[in-house]
C-alpha cells in the first residue's frame, strides 16, 4: 500500500485532472457556439462550471490538509505548493470562460456585426482549448523531457492566441475607422475575446507550474 501522503497526492492530482476535464469540456461548448452561432452552447459552458469555485476550495483544502498532517518530502512539498497555485489558475480559467460565454452570447444572437469576425474568434477559441488540453496532459507523465515539451507546445498555442487577438483587434479598429463612428458592440466583441486570450495565458502558467512540480527550478508565473 502506498504511504498516506502518496495516497493524498494522488487524490489531489485526480481532483485537479477532473477539474481540468470540466474546463476543457466547457471550452469546447463555447467553440461549438462560435462555430454554429447557437447561443445555448454558451449557457451549457456556464452551467458546466457553475460549481468551479467550490471545486477549487475543495482542492485547496485537501492540499492544506496534506501539508499540515503528512510529512511530505522536499519533492512532494514542491508538488503540493505547485498544485496550490495551479488550483488558483484553474479557477481563473473557469471565470474567464464563464465571463466570455456571458458576454459573447448576446453578440452571437445579434449576428449583425459578430459574423464578420466569427472565423478569427473560432480559431482563437480553438487555440485556447488546445493550450488547456496540452497543459493538463502534463499531469499524466513523470518524463521530464515530455513535460518540458508539453510546456513548449502550450507556449506555441498561447502565441497563436496573441496573434489572432491582435489581428481581430486590428480588423475591428479598421472597421470602426471605416464607419467613422463608435460602436459599443465592436468593443464588446474585443472584451469578450480578451477573456479567451487570457485562458491561454493561464494555461501557460499551469504548464509552467507542472514543470516546477516535476523537475524543480524557479517559479516563473505571470
Amino acid at each position: 500500500m502506498l504511504p498516506k501522503h502518496d495516497q493524498k497526492l494522488q487524490e489531489i492530482r485526480d481532483l485537479l485532472k477532473d477539474f481540468g476535464k470540466d474546463l476543457i469540456q466547457a471550452a469546447k461548448e463555447t467553440l461549438k457556439g462560435l462555430e454554429s452561432a447557437q447561443t445555448p452552447y454558451f449557457e451549457k459552458a456556464r452551467l458546466k462550471l457553475k460549481s468551479s469555485g467550490s471545486k477549487g476550495n475543495q482542492i485547496d483544502n485537501q492540499i492544506v490538509t496534506s501539508l499540515a498532517l503528512f510529512g511530505a518530502e522536499a519533492s512532494d512539498l514542491r508538488e503540493l505548493i505547485s498544485y496550490l497555485k495551479i488550483t488558483n489558475e484553474m479557477v481563473r480559467v473557469s471565470e474567464n470562460i464563464k465571463t466570455f460565454s456571458k458576454r459573447i452570447s448576446p453578440l452571437v444572437e445579434n449576428k449583425s456585426n459578430f459574423q464578420n469576425f466569427q472565423e478569427y474568434s473560432f480559431h482563437l477559441c480553438k487555440s485556447a482549448i488546445n493550450a488547456i488540453a496540452l497543459a493538463m496532459q502534463a499531469f499524466d507523465t513523470q518524463d521530464k523531457e515530455l513535460v518540458e515539451n508539453l510546456y513548449r507546445q502550450v507556449q506555441v498555442e498561447e502565441s497563436k492566441t496573441d496573434d489572432l487577438y491582435a489581428i481581430l483587434e486590428k480588423n475591428i479598429l479598421t472597421e470602426l475607422s471605416r464607419m467613422n463612428e463608435f460602436s459599443p458592440e465592436y468593443i464588446q466583441i474585443l472584451s469578450a475575446m480578451r477573456k479567451l486570450e487570457r485562458v491561454a495565458d493561464r494555461a501557460v502558467n499551469i504548464a509552467n507550474l507542472l514543470v516546477f512540480a516535476k523537475i524543480g527550478g524557479e517559479l516563473d508565473v505571470y
